[in-house]
């Protein structure tokens, strides 16, 4: 009976992990998966671009993401500085009207020095469309209240699933309240056992000054701090990310995640990022000091995947062996009767 009972359990494991690698939960950012910087440029307002890197290559925090395209939409305007190194594109939505400077001639852009941009580029205007309607749709799920005073810890299975709906499967949900976090302090978001994804709805402006780090199997993508109000590119909380990683002496420090307010305003100053910066409003929105931002391409933002070969191979593993052990168990239970 001990043996019908473990082939049970061990045909019921690998269905139950047949079923969780079918389940993981997802963000769906559409042609925005293409970009670590979006900007909504209203109002003929500037992408300030001074001093940084995007997708810097190498192994460290932040380092070898494999996306650094940025994007500017609307009527915006972009200047670059500093020097700079963008390791990727820049791209408008807009016809090329004189909204570009590449202003030193150290500047480094998608591999040209000093670089220049992209005009024309319908993909920023439907990236724009549907981070700007994720925003609205994670925006009125239904969360878990939770804050962030210093060191904190957030277990994604504590937080309110969704299982599905435009843009997003399976979301756990947090409703931010008081939120302090400072250079060198953690947020650690510890992943569920189903890989779902985790939404933090934000609805006060932020200085977001800390580290983000990420365990139990999530990804950068798997985790979107949404800050909610406003409308129409304006009157949304302000959102301040200033972790500390932009100085040498603090190359360890990193926030991971999608940052998304596309109402409010947007500062990135001495930050290191891995994962991805989306709204900015009618406002300015400054990427200076030292800043690192870097996304990771769709095949690296996955976990390996077996070939589907190998998961029919599970599957049909676990019902052979729930099947033959059921039925080795009836027939046991028959002699014993007998």
């Amino acid at each position: 009976m001990l043996k019908c009972s473990l082939a049970l359990a061990v045909g019921s494991l690998l269905l139950a992990a047949v079923t969780s690698n079918a389940s993981a939960g997802s963000i769906d950012l559409g042609a925005a998966q293409d970009y670590a910087i979006l900007f909504e440029g209203g109002g003929l307002n500037t992408l300030q671009i001074t001093n940084v890197t995007t997708n810097t290559a190498g192994t460290g925090a932040g380092q070898g993401g494999g996306v650094g395209n940025i994007g500017v939409g609307g009527t915006g305007i972009a200047t670059v500085s500093g020097p700079s190194t963008i390791g990727g594109r820049i791209d408008f939505s807009a016809s090329n009207t004189g909204q570009f400077s590449s202003n030193n001639k150290n500047n480094v852009i998608n591999g040209a020095r000093p670089g220049t941009a992209n005009f024309g580029v319908s993909a920023v205007s439907s990236a724009l469309t549907t981070v700007n309607a994720l925003n609205i749709t994670l925006a009125a799920l239904s969360g878990t209240n939770a804050s962030v005073n210093g060191n904190t810890t957030i277990d994604a299975l504590t937080g309110l699933l969704s299982a599905s709906g435009t843009g997003y499967s399976n979301v756990r949900v947090f409703n931010m309240g008081s939120f302090s976090l400072n250079n060198g302090q953690n947020l650690t978001i510890n992943g569920d056992a189903n890989g779902d994804a985790v939404v933090l709805n934000f609805t006060s402006s932020t200085n977001f000054h800390g580290n983000v780090v990420l365990t139990g199997g999530l990804t950068p993508d798997q985790v979107l701090f949404n800050w909610v109000g406003g409308s129409k590119l304006t009157g949304g909380p302000t959102l301040d990310l200033n972790n500390g990683g932009g100085s040498p002496s603090n190359s360890t420090y990193l926030s991971q995640g999608i940052f998304l307010d596309p109402n409010g305003p947007i500062s990135v100053t001495n930050s290191n990022v891995l994962g991805r910066i989306f709204g900015g409003d009618t406002h300015d929105f400054q990427y200076v000091s030292g800043s690192n931002v870097g996304a990771l391409s769709l095949a690296m933002d996955q976990p390996t995947p077996l070939p589907a070969a190998a998961w029919s191979g599970l599957t049909l593993l676990g019902l052979l062996a729930v099947g033959q052990s059921s039925n080795r168990c009836r027939l046991a239970n028959r002699l014993v009767r007998a």
